[in-house]
């Protein structure tokens, strides 16, 4: 950073505390999650069947060996106040009326201009896997529809974000089993499928975030490549206004490589990054869990972020989502159980200051 030559200033993030919330509803265990307005909705994922993971030999593994394929469509009302240690009431299950055969593995958005659409493209669906892969929820009729859209990729295993601008959903893809990358472009309004330029993209792969900022570019951390997991010193860049790669190599604490975590924009322009593995294999746990990174300004800087109370058990293929001031931080699995049996909780991340440890400085609330 200019003008910093030889000194360097380490901010810790001290978030107050997390809170742990009780089901009173449980649904199975389910990683995909998605806020529109005051509801989060969760659908798909795995459920367990108590396979313990160290006796897992084949890594390659379906869900049918260990783990059944989840159709559960849910959502958490949290338009009013959790009280902690009380039960979980707003869960509402709409698995009943939800056209979508069992999956996992998909891309799941608020989008639309009207931001009332969920849409869901491709993942695992196991055998027959359907002809069309899209699938929409209009959260203002409660209608589900499967529509036909021209020029449909190939299924794959992705993370999508949306341009509430647009309508238009941005999809860094990679083919089941593979991590040849691809950029796709669907545009929620008129159904119809593009693409976006490969040159200068970074390797194919998969188990990584992608965060939209407000000035067009998607930032993607972490993730699997063909060598392993991704290094988190350069960070990727997409700019969706100019159709452009580009990348930003990051100061300030270097976070562990990591895969299949979580992350969510604050309103001030930083990512914070929750949970995730170092060994897809193994899934043994990144030991530093929460980590922020602040993308104001010309450099990315990574931060470690400190809780005041006990942290969840650390996990990995969770949902996380940003809801006012509080993170909500759900299910999900570790290197224990496949996924973990004792993962259907919620957990709340609350207010959050950071300090400089130099100066013990008390700065602004990030969110």
């Amino acid at each position: 950073m200019p003008g910093l030559s030889k000194v360097c200033l380490f901010y810790l993030y001290y978030f107050n505390e997390f809170l742990k919330l009780i089901l009173a509803f449980t649904p199975t265990n389910t990683v995909w999650g998605h806020n529109a307005g005051s509801k989060i909705y969760y659908t798909g994922g795995t459920i367990p069947n108590g396979t313990i993971w160290k006796d897992v030999k084949d890594f390659s593994y379906t869900p049918s060996q260990y783990a059944t394929q989840s159709k559960e469509y849910y959502y958490l009302d949290v338009s009013a106040p959790f009280k902690i240690n009380e039960a979980i009431t707003s869960w509402v299950d709409l698995s009943s009326v939800s056209i979508i055969p069992p999956h996992s593995w998909s891309a799941f958005s608020l989008c639309g201009l009207k931001n009332s659409t969920l849409v869901m493209f491709g993942g695992d669906f196991g055998k027959p896997t359907p002809a069309n892969l899209v699938f929409t929820y209009n959260t203002t009729t409660l209608q589900w529809n499967n529509p036909v859209t021209p020029s449909q990729p190939l299924n794959k295993v992705t993370r999508s974000v949306c341009d509430f601008r647009t309508g238009k959903m941005y999809m860094f893809s990679v083919t089941l089993n593979t991590v040849n990358a691809s950029m796709n472009i669907f545009d929620t309004e008129s159904l119809t499928w593009g693409v976006g330029s490969l040159i200068g993209a970074p390797s194919g792969r998969f188990d990584y975030t992608a965060t939209l900022l407000p000035n067009g570019n998607i930032v993607y951390i972490g993730g699997v490549d063909s060598s392993g997991a991704v290094n988190l010193l350069t960070i990727p860049l997409y700019d969706i206004n100019g159709n452009i790669w580009s990348s930003k190599t990051t100061t300030g604490y270097l976070p562990t490589p990591r895969g299949y975590h979580s992350s969510v924009l604050t309103k001030d322009g930083h990512i914070i990054v929750y949970g995730g593995y170092v060994d897809r294999n193994t899934l043994v746990p990144v030991t530093d869990d929460l980590v922020v990174l602040d993308t104001e300004g010309s450099t990315f800087t990574w931060s470690k972020a400190n809780v005041s109370t006990l942290s969840p058990p650390s996990r990995c293929y969770h949902s996380a989502t940003l809801v006012d001031y509080y993170m909500i931080v759900a299910f999900g699995r570790n290197d224990l159980y496949l996924p973990s049996l004792t993962m259907n909780e919620v957990y709340i991340l609350n207010k959050v200051t950071n300090l400089i440890t130099s100066g013990l400085m008390n700065l602004n609330l990030l969110i």
